[in-house]
Parts: C-alpha cells; structure tokens; sequence
C-alpha cells in the first residue's frame, strides 16, 4: 500500500509541472493590423465575400431545395394508389433539374469565380443529372 501511495504523491506532484512546462513554450502573438505579416485571406473567405459565388450559390440551393420537395412529392403520388406520379409534378421536376444542370454548367464555364474547382466531380454530376433528366423524360412520355 505505501507504494501506490508513493506513486499518486509523485503523480500528483509532477503533473502540474509538467501542464506549466507545456503552457510556458507555447506562444500566442495576436496578428493586428499593424503587422506587415498579416495572414492571407484564404480562397475560402475570397468566395464568401465574391457576390457572383453569393448569388449562384443562393440559386444552387433554391434549386436543390425545391428538387427535394417535388421528389417528395413525386415519391406520394407514387405511393398512392395510382401508382405513377401525376405529369404536371415530373414536368416540374424536368424544369428544375434542367436549372440545376445549367448552375453546374455555369461552375465549370467561370473559373474566376471558381478558382479551385475540381472539374472531374463537377463534370460527373453534370453527366449524372443529364441521366436522370433523361429518365424524367422517358416516364413523361409513358404517363
């Protein structure tokens, strides 16, 4: 017993020395407007203070959005007795997700705004989209 006392005197001993030896080598050197080495404002912020990125980014989740709702929608009629959704709410879908493709459209077209864009993945969903659309367009037909 006077061993693990021993070693919880010692524990208790040493590890405020060493939380107060870890706290004494780091440094904090607040950066104020009056240092030549302020930091970069990084890509992230530039895009959130771009107004072009603020306004397509507003409509891409309008869209987005709204495409949720009407496949919700879509989704209840579907599950109605019918069994098909009604052509009007799959018409208004085929509108949407055509928005939807020209806003990624748009992502791929204007590099400025979009500096860092991965152009593969942006190009994957466009090609996704336009195969969904092309669904869409087929069970118009078939209702």
């Amino acid at each position: 017993m006077k061993i693990k006392n021993f070693i919880m005197a010692a524990a208790m001993v040493l590890v405020p020395a060493a939380s107060g030896f870890a706290q004494s080598t780091s440094t904090y050197t607040p950066i104020t407007s009056n240092d030549s080495d302020v930091a970069a404002v990084t890509k992230e912020n530039n895009l959130k203070l771009n107004s072009a990125y603020q306004e397509w980014l507003a409509q891409y989740e309008h869209v987005g959005n709204e495409i949720n709702d009407v496949a919700e929608q879509i989704d209840e009629e579907t599950a109605s007795k019918r069994g098909y959704p009604k052509k009007k709410t799959v018409q208004k879908k085929i509108g949407l997700v055509e928005e939807y493709i020209k806003l990624l459209q748009y992502q791929l077209d204007n590099p400025s705004v979009f500096p860092d864009l991965d152009k593969g993945k942006v190009s994957r969903k466009i090609t996704e989209w336009q195969n969904h659309l092309v669904g869409l367009n087929t069970l118009v037909k078939k209702l």
